[in-house]
């Protein structure tokens, strides 16, 4: 029983001298991306959250260009395609007025000629019966005409003797005679028909040689006057209200067609085609020497009056979209491009008006490179 207590004793003193030495408990770090207690702040290395950061190499690569937003009274236009066409006086259509064939020919391709000069000239053709018909025609003619030459001059030789209405009948007789046996002989050089230009220009392109047979009605050729141009386009209804009486209109050439040249209005029809529901405008060229022809098509650029106020607009090409939403990157620092969103007013080829947004006058807007940026943005 002693030995026990004294057992207990001694366990009793090691726990109190423990106790004693023993430092008292302290709060743990954590280590490994662990909780530390406290709000955990963002590495050198994460991106913000409207930004791309873009090193000068890169930009280079991806050949990222900028330009700057600026206030502008800019134009609202609208694009139409058109077709060009002869204006009033700018074609002239040559054609054969009767069945023959080409005796004579002086026009040639690509030359100037003026109105009323010679061009070719056609001789008629007659078919057998036709030809037949004719010599039997002039076989009378003049059978007619020694008859009639015969009758007055037996009357002649008695006119003392002779009745007088007599003599005047064979003298009306014997004039009638020699009329028609002069038109009959006559048609032959009657036949050939001289064309002419029916205006100043230049002859066109034609397949024409002399001696060629050609039928009544048929285009010998083709005489264009290329100062003297036309521009026919179709204005659909959701851009009637775009055509005011102030606009301004200039005709382009299509992608890949270089030229450019001012129109002033004809006409911009009130009749309503039935089959597009569109109306028709009419546009003459004013150059003279215009880089257009005939027959081609052709963008018409219709320039509105310009607006009173300016209004801060940036190059079209530099809008894109994030999840739906039109945006426009800036270039902020050397190598940073910080997204902004913005809601883009009227347009046109180059400029967009802005109405509203996150950005200013000034302000350098990426217009080459956007879609790199748009991607970088979206994997980081």
């Amino acid at each position: 029983m002693k030995t026990r207590l004294n057992l207990w004793l001694a366990a009793a003193a090691v726990g109190l001298t423990l106790t004693v030495l023993l430092p008292p408990p302290a709060n743990l770090l954590a280590h490994g991306g662990e909780d530390h207690g406290h709000e955990a702040k963002p590495g050198a290395g994460t991106a913000q959250t409207d930004a791309v950061v873009l090193p000068k190499e890169s930009q280079y690569l991806f050949q990222v260009r900028t330009a700057l937003a600026a206030y502008s009274d800019t134009y609202s236009r609208l694009t139409l395609y058109g077709t060009v066409t002869a204006g009033a006086g700018g074609e002239g259509r040559v054609v054969v007025p009767q069945t023959g064939r080409v005796v004579s020919l002086s026009a040639r391709v690509g030359q100037p000629v003026r109105a009323g000069q010679t061009l070719a000239v056609v001789e008629q053709t007659l078919d057998a019966t036709q030809e037949i018909g004719l010599r039997t025609e002039r076989a009378n003619a003049q059978a007619e005409l020694r008859a009639a030459q015969q009758d007055y001059a037996r009357l002649q030789t008695i006119a003392d003797i002779a009745a007088r209405k007599d003599v005047v009948a064979a003298e009306l007789r014997l004039r009638q005679a020699r009329q028609n046996a002069a038109i009959l002989n006559g048609q032959a050089s009657q036949r050939r028909v001289t064309i002419t230009s029916p205006i100043s220009g230049t002859v066109d392109v034609f397949n024409l040689a002399v001696g060629q047979q050609v039928n009544q009605g048929d285009e010998l050729l083709r005489v264009l006057n290329p100062g003297k141009l036309r521009v026919e386009a179709q204005v659909f209804a959701q851009d009637l209200a775009k055509v005011t009486p102030g606009a301004q209109f200039r005709v382009e050439g299509l992608q890949g067609q270089a030229g450019s040249s001012p129109a002033r209005l004809v006409v911009f029809s009130n009749a309503v085609n039935p089959v597009n529901q569109a109306r028709q405008l009419v546009l003459e060229l004013d150059a003279a020497d215009s880089p257009f022809r005939a027959g081609q098509a052709v963008n018409v650029q219709v320039l509105g009056q310009r607006g009173t106020e300016k209004q801060l607009v940036v190059p079209t090409a530099a809008l894109t979209d994030l999840n739906g939403k039109p945006v426009v990157f800036v270039h902020t620092t050397p190598e940073e491009f910080k997204i902004r969103y913005v809601q883009p007013g009227p347009a046109n080829g180059e400029q967009t008006v802005l109405l509203g947004g996150q950005v200013n006058e000034n302000d350098r807007v990426v217009v080459t490179g956007t879609y790199q940026l748009k991607s970088i943005y979206l994997n980081q």
